[in-house]
């Protein structure tokens, strides 16, 4: 009777650990978003003083003139949820909208997730699956040769005219082009349009109520960009609502795809690498992180002329900024190493925040400076 219990229990055991095994692959740990605060609606979302944080509230005013110089609209801070700053340079102020431009390609990787998760489509199947054949302008066997998959990594090897020019997964190129193409391909696959979709699985459910798919982009305030932050820092929770639940597919989009750009993943930008690749039909491997002054575990939505969303998990940390492209950018380099505003403005913003919410670590570094160089 007692060897019989035994082996009973040894079978549930088993049994118990093979079920947390199953969902540690499906669904993401909760306690990420147990920390976190989640907004209700704009009208009542929380917010936080940033002296009570420790920040240094004169540096942080340095950092709003300093987006505002360079032609910020909004910017918004969140520290585990709750709105620390808030700075809008509109008379719409936090009603402003406008298109995130490229922010949206890594929104798009995740509506791709989610579709995969309701069994729409598989990122390994050719795009052709849903394209139909003809969508590029190569052989029928080169264009089978493309996944959905390399299209989330530009990896793809097409031209921007779409032109077969090296075998997927050989070359990484910035290809707006053929990204744009996710969005009939998902329109086919989950049978309903981009705007219906992200309202179903997306929008709705995260209280996003001021974004519109619009023209292969997304038009967006600053706290609906904010909300899609807090959802990913996160890891797809809302609220204790699981939104992605197939964590392989979450952690594979925020972390290096291929070995050819370092830092970048499904349509992420992913800092602390040590080298990524610049945009551009001439683009070139450069050594360091896409933004040296920032944490390294942060990872970027990044959008033509400084559309940005910001998230650093080490920090319960998001930053969004929306505006016109920051000046002193040269006009070749707009678009930027990282697709969105140029690395010295990026690299300048975030040495000055590192400022305003570390002052105490920045004055002990700097006084660490000072008695290296008078020691004898």
């Amino acid at each position: 009777m007692g060897v019989r219990s035994e082996e009973n229990t040894m079978r549930i055991d088993t049994t118990v650990l093979l079920a947390i095994a199953v969902l540690s692959c499906t669904a993401p740990a909760p306690w990420a978003a147990e920390q976190l605060y989640f907004p209700s609606s704009d009208a009542d979302w929380a917010t936080v003083a940033p002296e009570s944080l420790g920040w240094d509230v004169a540096a942080l005013q340095d950092v709003f003139t300093f987006v505002e110089e360079t032609h910020g609209k909004s910017f918004l801070i969140l520290k585990d949820g709750k709105i620390v700053a808030e700075r809008y340079w509109t008379p719409a102020g936090a009603a402003h909208a406008q298109y995130v431009m490229s922010c949206g390609k890594s929104i798009t990787a995740f509506l791709v997730g989610i579709a995969q998760e309701q069994g729409k489509l598989k990122i390994e199947q050719p795009a052709s699956d849903f394209l139909g054949e003809g969508w590029t302008e190569s052989s029928r066997a080169q264009e089978r040769s493309i996944t959905i998959k390399h299209m989330l990594k530009m990896t793809s090897g097409l031209t921007p005219g779409k032109a077969f020019q090296s075998p997927p997964d050989t070359k990484w190129f910035y290809n707006t082009t053929v990204y744009q193409d996710l969005h009939p391909l998902l329109e086919k696959a989950v049978g309903k349009t981009m705007q219906e979709f992200s309202d179903q699985v997306l929008f709705r459910p995260t209280g996003m109520s001021h974004s519109q798919f619009r023209v292969h982009s997304f038009r967006m305030t600053a706290r609906d960009m904010g909300r899609f932050g807090l959802l990913i820092l996160a890891d797809g929770n809302w609220n204790g609502q699981q939104i992605m639940k197939h964590q392989k597919y979450f952690e594979a989009m925020l972390n290096t795809s291929q070995d050819l750009n370092l830092s970048y993943g499904y349509l992420w930008w992913l800092n602390g690498k040590d080298s990524r690749m610049t945009v551009g039909r001439r683009g070139s491997v450069l050594a360091g992180p896409i933004v040296p002054a920032a944490p390294r575990d942060m990872v970027c939505a990044n959008g033509k002329g400084g559309q940005h969303i910001y998230i650093v998990p080490s920090q319960n940390l998001v930053v969004v900024r929306l505006g016109d492209s920051p000046v002193g950018a040269a006009p070749d380099t707009r678009v930027g190493a990282t697709g969105g505003a140029p690395t010295d403005f990026n690299n300048q913003a975030w040495t000055k925040l590192m400022a305003a919410m570390h002052p105490r670590r920045d004055a002990d570094e700097k006084g660490e400076s000072n008695r290296v160089t008078t020691a004898p």
